[in-house]
C-alpha cells in the first residue's frame, strides 16, 4: 500500500514538473563526465608521468612496508563495514560478511561511474533492501554513518593542523579550512542537539516542507526522518552503542591514514605526522564531494603538493599517494565485481528463501 501511494505521488509531481527534471538530470551527468575527463587529462596523466620519473630517482620501494600498508587499507574497509553493521537495527541486521560485501560493492562501483557517490548509495541501498533491511532503516543508517565519517575527518583535520602548523602565519589556506571545519562541527552539533531535544518539532517541520516539495512523498519522508532521529537517539542514548560507533569510525579513518603514511614511508621518506593527518583528512573530505568518481584527480592533485608543503620529498610523496590510491581506489573495483556476483548468486537468493517474499 505504501509503495503504491508513494509511486502515485511521484508520478503526479513528475507531471507537474514536466520535462525540466530529465533535462537537468542529463545536464548534470554530462557536466560530471566533463569534470571527470578534465581531472584525468590534466591531473592524473601528469601525475603518472611524474611517477615514472620519480621511480627511477627513488629506487626500489620497501616491499614489507607496502604489504603492511595494503593490510591496513583492508582493515580500514573492515572497520567501515563494522560501522555499518553497528548502526543497522539488530532486528533486521544482516551478517557482517554480507554487510562487508555490500559496502565493498558500493565502494568499488563509486569509483567507475560519474557522480559515483550517488550511484553507489543507490546500489548499496538496493542491496541492503534485498537483504531484508527496511528502506527507512537503510537510508537512516547511511545518513548517520556519513555524519560520523565527516565528523571524524573534521576532527582529524583539526588535530593534524594543530600538530603540524603551530605558527599562525604558516599555511594560511589550511588555516582558513580549519576555521570552516570548526563552523561545520558547530553546525553538526546544533543539528544533533535539535534532533535530541525537539524531535517532534523536527518531524512536523520536515513533513510540512515535504508537502510543498515535488517528487517527495510526505509520509515516506516523515518515516525517514523518524528513522534518522531513532538512530541518533540510539547512538547517543546508549553508551555501548555510542562507543562501538565511535571506535568503528576511528578505526576506519586511522587505518586508512596509517596506510597512506606507510605508502609514503616505503619510498624512503617519513612524512610529518601532523601534516600527513591534515592532508589525509582534507583529501578525504574532498573525495566525498560529488565531482569526480571517488575524487579521482582531485585527491592526487591536492595530496601531493600539500604533503610536499609539510616537508615530504616530492618523489616519495608522489609515489606514496599513487600507491595508496592503488590500494584504496583501484583495487576495490575488480573486488567489487566479485562481491556483487557473490551477493547476487549465493547470498541474497538464500536470504530471500529464508525470509520469504519481501
Amino acid at each position: 500500500m505504501h509503495r503504491e501511494s508513494s509511486s502515485g505521488g511521484t508520478d503526479r509531481a513528475g507531471r507537474e514538473r514536466g520535462p525540466a527534471a530529465p533535462l537537468w538530470s542529463w545536464l548534470r551527468r554530462v557536466g560530471l563526465l566533463l569534470v571527470t575527463v578534465v581531472a584525468i587529462e590534466y591531473v592524473a596523466v601528469d601525475l603518472i608521468t611524474g611517477a615514472r620519473q620519480s621511480w627511477t630517482s627513488v629506487g626500489t620501494a620497501a616491499p614489507l612496508v607496502l604489504v603492511l600498508a595494503f593490510a591496513l587499507e583492508a582493515a580500514s574497509f573492515g572497520c567501515y563495514s563494522g560501522l555499518t553493521h553497528a548502526l543497522l537495527p539488530p532486528a533486521t541486521r544482516p551478517p557482517y560478511l554480507t554487510v562487508l560485501a555490500i559496502d565493498v560493492t558500493g565502494n568499488g562501483f563509486s569509483h567507475v561511474v560519474p557522480g559515483g557517490g550517488a550511484v553507489a548509495a543507490a546500489l548499496r541501498f538496493r542491496l541492503l533492501s534485498r537483504a531484508k533491511v527496511p528502506a527507512a532503516d537503510a537510508v537512516a543508517t547511511g545518513a548517520v554513518q556519513y555524519a560520523v565519517t565527516v565528523l571524524w575527518l573534521v576532527a582529524a583535520f583539526i588535530l593534524g593542523l594543530i600538530t603540524a602548523v603551530p605558527l599562525p602565519g604558516t599555511h594560511p589556506f589550511l588555516k582558513t579550512a580549519a576555521i570552516l571545519t570548526v563552523v561545520l562541527v558547530v553546525t553538526f552539533g546544533g543539528l544533533v542537539a535539535v534532533l535530541m531535544v525537539r524531535p517532534d518539532q523536527v518531524v512536523t517541520v520536515t513533513h510540512t516542507l515535504a508537502r510543498r516539495l515535488p517528487l517527495i512523498h510526505p509520509t515516506a519522508f516523515e518515516r525517514l526522518v523518524r528513522a534518522i532521529i531513532d538512530q541518533v537517539h540510539l547512538v547517543l542514548g546508549s553508551r555501548a552503542q555510542g562507543r562501538r560507533t565511535l571506535l568503528w569510525g576511528l578505526g576506519y579513518w586511522s587505518f586508512d591514514a596509517a596506510s597512506l603514511y606507510l605508502s609514503v614511508l616505503a619510498f624512503g621518506d617519513a612524512p610529518n605526522l601532523g601534516g600527513l593527518i591534515a592532508t589525509y583528512a582534507l583529501v578525504s573530505l574532498l573525495a566525498l564531494l560529488p565531482i569526480t568518481p571517488g575524487g579521482l584527480g582531485l585527491v592526487e592533485g591536492v595530496a601531493v603538493p600539500v604533503l610536499v608543503s609539510f616537508g615530504t620529498i616530492q618523489d616519495a610523496a608522489l609515489l606514496g599517494v599513487l600507491t595508496w590510491r592503488l590500494f584504496g581506489f583501484w583495487l576495490p573495483v575488480p573486488v567489487a565485481g566479485a562481491t556483487y556476483l557473490w551477493l547476487r548468486v549465493r547470498v541474497l537468493p538464500r536470504m530471500s528463501r529464508d525470509h520469504g517474499p519481501g
